[in-house]
C-alpha cells in the first residue's frame, strides 16, 4: 500500500494519506497513465499476487480496498481518455484503408 500511495498524484491524497475520490476538473493522471513495467500493468500484477496469497480464513480488508481503488483509478483514466477524444474510431484514421481485419474461421480448414 505504501508503494501505491507513493504513486498517486499529489491532489489525490488527503492530509491523513487517505485517498480523495472527488476528481478535480484539471486532474493529472500522467504518473499512473503509463504502460508496461512503469505503469498500471505492474500495479495490477502486484495486486493480483497480493490477493492470490490471502488466506481464506483471514481476508485482508486493505487488499480488497486496494483492488477497489486501483479499479477506480483505471475507470477515471479511461473516462478521461474517452472524454478527451483521444480514442478515435478507425474510420477517422488515415490508416483505415490499410487496417488488417481479423476474420475468424470455423476451424474446418479452408473452404
Amino acid at each position: 500500500m505504501a508503494w501505491w500511495i507513493a504513486l498517486q498524484p499529489g491532489w489525490r491524497l488527503a492530509d491523513d494519506r487517505s485517498f480523495k475520490y472527488d476528481t478535480p476538473k484539471s486532474e493529472d493522471w500522467h504518473v499512473l497513465h503509463k504502460g508496461g513495467s512503469a505503469g498500471l500493468y505492474i500495479v495490477v500484477v502486484a495486486l493480483s499476487w497480493w490477493v492470490r496469497e490471502l488466506m481464506p480464513e483471514s481476508p485482508s480488508f486493505r487488499a480488497w480496498m486496494a483492488v477497489h481503488d486501483v479499479q477506480w483509478v483505471i475507470d477515471q483514466i479511461t473516462k478521461r481518455l474517452t472524454l478527451a477524444g483521444r480514442k478515435r474510431p478507425l474510420e477517422d484514421s488515415a490508416e483505415a484503408g490499410k487496417a488488417k481485419r481479423y476474420v475468424p474461421t470455423l476451424g474446418y480448414g479452408h473452404i
